[in-house]
């Protein structure tokens, strides 16, 4: 079967690539285990991407050449990349007002006019002129133009993108900036990769409507670079939608308590340190959290309420504030509705920035890891 095929090292990358998306495409769509909305749109841009990569790379093996048909099955899988990108991010960022309805005619209005526009063809091609030659893909013709139309639809689509991301950020920046952060970094990184990806897609059409020459191998990085991209979005984009939902589960039955034990070295003589106690066990969650921000909504100066931590607790601010939080993560860790749940989206829950700070701390403070403490709960 393959030895009749035009391949070399980049196609073979390309259907990697295919492949993989396939399989984790398939996997969320159908997996109980991913059953958002936000997960099922991510899935369905992975298996669109390698559906637009699979047409084209059956052209450059020279599949077309060998079964003929092939030529007139053809579906503007592409113009649905970018709209399906569009609405994942859209509930990745919890957004829970529909579409407009003049944003989905704008996404949805280009795919099916390119179809149209096909099927038109096919039927003038095999009802009214069967010598008409049906436009190359990779010629100057229809479709490169077509295509050229589609990068700056692309474009378009990430602005609308940068400005649901930027609107996100400012929205939520004052509660827990640094979590924000991590949530749309990925997705900017990503689209980075997508940017670059449209610039190779541009340079290979230009030259291919200047020469008017069929060379596939200029729209290698195009497909490698969808291959890149379905990648990040396997791997990436689905461990971020499971970490957000088990965060979300865990916030929704588990509640911070306010009567953490005081450690035995700790005593309330002091009125200060007492509502110190009691605002801490409040918001210590918050990574964000710092003392310079207690200090002013205590009123006291920053100096005075460290001495009085270190004299009553026998710790400074930041160990206090982490044994609080270890607190919470072991408590979270022996409730077995979380047995299966990952350590980073409990130590994200329980107040810390990263799962590196997290591990570091817990390691720091009871002399052991997180995963040690889980073994032996077992």
């Amino acid at each position: 079967m393959f030895k009749d095929l035009n391949l070399n090292i980049f196609n073979l990358l390309i259907f990697a690539g295919i492949i993989q998306g396939f399989i984790f495409g398939f996997i969320v769509l159908f997996n109980k285990k991913y059953t958002t909305k936000a997960s099922s749109y991510l899935a369905i841009c992975m298996l669109l991407m390698s559906l637009s990569n699979l047409q084209y790379w059956l052209i450059d093996v020279k599949s077309v050449e060998k079964y003929s048909f092939l030529k007139y099955i053809y579906i503007p899988w592409h113009w649905l990349i970018m709209p399906a990108f569009y609405l994942f991010v859209y509930k990745y960022l919890q957004k829970r007002e529909s579409l407009s309805k003049r944003i989905k005619i704008f996404l949805f209005a280009p795919f099916i006019f390119v179809g149209s526009l096909v099927i038109i063809l096919l039927f003038y091609k095999f009802l009214i002129n069967n010598n008409y030659n049906f436009p190359s893909h990779f010629n100057r013709g229809i479709f490169i133009y077509l295509d050229f139309l589609s990068i700056i639809f692309s474009v378009i689509i990430i602005y609308m993108i940068f400005k649901l991301l930027k609107e996100y950020e400012l929205k939520n920046q004052e509660y827990d900036s640094k979590e924000i952060v991590s949530q749309t970094h990925w997705l900017k990184r990503l689209i980075s990769i997508g940017l670059i990806t449209c610039f190779f897609w541009i340079v290979a059409i230009v030259i291919t409507i200047y020469s008017n020459k069929q060379n596939l191998s200029l729209f290698y990085f195009l497909w490698l670079g969808m291959s890149i991209i379905i990648y990040y979005l396997g791997y990436v984009g689905i461990n971020k939608l499971q970490l957000i939902k088990e965060r979300k589960k865990i916030r929704a039955t588990q509640k911070v308590k306010n009567n953490i034990p005081k450690k035995k070295n700790e005593t309330k003589t002091d009125p200060v340190y007492e509502k110190f106690v009691e605002l801490i066990q409040l918001q210590y969650a918050n990574p964000n959290i710092s003392l310079e921000q207690i200090s002013k909504e205590l009123g006291v100066s920053l100096s005075s309420i460290s001495e009085k931590i270190k004299k009553h607790s026998g710790s400074n601010f930041s160990t206090y504030v982490n044994k609080l939080r270890i607190e919470r993560a072991k408590e979270i860790f022996r409730n077995p509705d979380f047995k299966n749940y990952t350590t980073t989206a409990i130590g994200l829950e329980a107040g810390f920035n990263s799962r590196s700070s997290f591990y570091r701390a817990f390691k720091k403070i009871e002399k052991y890891s997180p995963q040690e403490y889980i073994n032996s709960q077992k």
